[in-house]
């Protein structure tokens, strides 16, 4: 195992991710590449395990995941999963071709490569434009967007939805200048 100084950082995650195709928890489709800074890192490739604590911020394009502890599991320089930890964990997810980004927040936030999802455990909230969820747990799907969440009955949580309908958009009534025709004479 490793202990990484800051100035070697950089040069170790190009190394790290340059053989590797580029997947995140916030943009697993995106080509650009992954940046990460921390006060501190650990790297070892025999296990495939990478830690990175102290003001952990990752970076991806538009994307961005904030933590306090962030541990990177890879497999043959592949991500398999990522675990960030925080009071609260921050990631955002911003699209492109949309306005608004989506934040999630999480005591703990788990990405898993394979089915492209985050869950969000222990104090979750999901915010998308004025839209929010909350609850013990949220798992969302970041191709998909798709969103489950989960209170917990033990202490008596429930999943809070907050859901501001979109205004519908005006149509214009076509106007027929010709007079309806009269069946029944």
């Amino acid at each position: 195992m490793y202990l990484i100084n800051k100035s070697y950082l950089s040069f170790i995650l190009i190394a790290l991710f340059s053989y590797a195709p580029i997947t995140l928890a916030i943009d697993p489709t995106s080509k650009l590449p992954i940046e990460i800074e921390s006060d501190r890192a650990t790297l070892n490739d025999e296990t495939g395990i990478s830690n990175y604590a102290g003001n952990v911020i990752i970076t991806q394009g538009l994307s961005k995941l904030e933590a306090d502890n962030i541990s990177v599991n890879a497999v043959n320089r592949k991500i398999v999963s990522i675990k960030a930890s925080g009071k609260p964990a921050h990631f955002i997810q911003q699209v492109q071709d949309e306005d608004a980004p989506t934040h999630g927040y999480a005591n703990t936030i788990i990405y898993i490569a394979l089915d492209a999802t985050l869950k969000l455990i222990n104090n979750a909230s999901l915010v998308q434009d004025n839209n929010s969820f909350s609850g013990e747990e949220i798992e969302y799907d970041i191709v998909k967007r798709a969103i489950r969440a989960k209170g917990d009955k033990a202490v008596g949580t429930r999943v809070k939805i907050q859901y501001f309908p979109q205004e519908p958009e005006s149509t214009p009534i076509p106007t027929n200048n010709k007079a309806p025709l009269n069946e029944n004479p």
